[in-house]
């Protein structure tokens, strides 16, 4: 199972945008997502939380790695 890193690394990716244009959308410093990317830190709830509804992914999925629901 992949961690939440590499699901942040995906949307980002997924998006097309790089670490310091993911970075100023979520109003938080490059170096902090490239931590949360490599697994040096983990974001508190509130950031996936943004990270979630900002590009419209399932928080559950972002955060815990469950499945998605189908259709969202």
């Amino acid at each position: 199972m992949i961690g939440v890193g590499e699901r942040i690394r995906r949307v980002r990716q997924e998006r097309g945008l790089s670490v310091e244009e993911f970075a100023r959308a979520i109003g938080i410093s490059p170096k902090k997502v490239e931590e949360f990317e490599r697994g040096i830190s983990r974001p508190c709830d509130a950031t996936l939380v943004y990270i979630a509804r900002r590009f419209g992914v399932d928080y559950r999925w972002l955060a815990l790695g469950e499945p998605q629901p189908v259709g969202v």
